[in-house]
């Protein structure tokens, strides 16, 4: 691990160490999907998310939809139930730019980087009803595991737009 990987994570631990949010760290070979994901990580008793990045049509507005990783995600759909347009999904330059995370490592913490609060969050509303959630801190060789309310607490100790909706 590189001292930038390395302290990429270390920002988000720190930051949910100021927001007193307890959370427990699993490191494994590193994943670069939501599949690989399934094969390096070990049984846990975590909802594990997927995170995508997205852009609409002229690029000039981002989003970061947080879901079950079992849910599927029509993109057409999304658009339409939130109203936003014509969306793609976001190139890595982008989303180095926006959440100073590499492909493979989108999650809610790469929100941290976001120092203009550029990015809009959707996040799918049943992830409220888990116990506990599972996301890469930055990082795709780490999953750390925190109670679902957290997220929450962690989301609004930024200043991004939040919508939780039904996905």
């Amino acid at each position: 691990m590189t001292k930038e990987v390395a302290m990429a994570a270390e920002k988000v631990y720190e930051k949910l160490k100021e927001l007193s949010i307890p959370f427990e760290i699993i490191e494994h070979e590193a994943a670069l999907t939501v599949e690989e994901m399934e094969k390096v990580l070990p049984e846990m008793d975590a909802q594990v998310c997927k995170n995508l990045f997205l852009r609409n049509q002229k690029g000039n507005q981002h989003y970061l939809v947080v879901m079950a990783k079992e849910k599927p995600f029509n993109l057409k759909e999304f658009e339409q139930k939130q109203g936003l347009g014509k969306l793609s999904f976001a190139s890595e330059k982008r989303l180095l730019k926006y959440l100073g995370v590499p492909s493979g490592s989108v999650s809610p913490f790469g929100l941290i980087n976001d120092s203009t609060n550029h990015v809009i969050v959707y996040i799918d509303q049943d992830l409220k009803q888990c116990d506990k959630v599972g996301v890469h801190p930055n990082i795709n060789s780490a999953t750390i595991t925190f109670k679902a309310s957290d997220l929450e607490k962690y989301i609004k100790s930024l200043d991004n737009e939040v919508y939780w909706v039904k996905m």
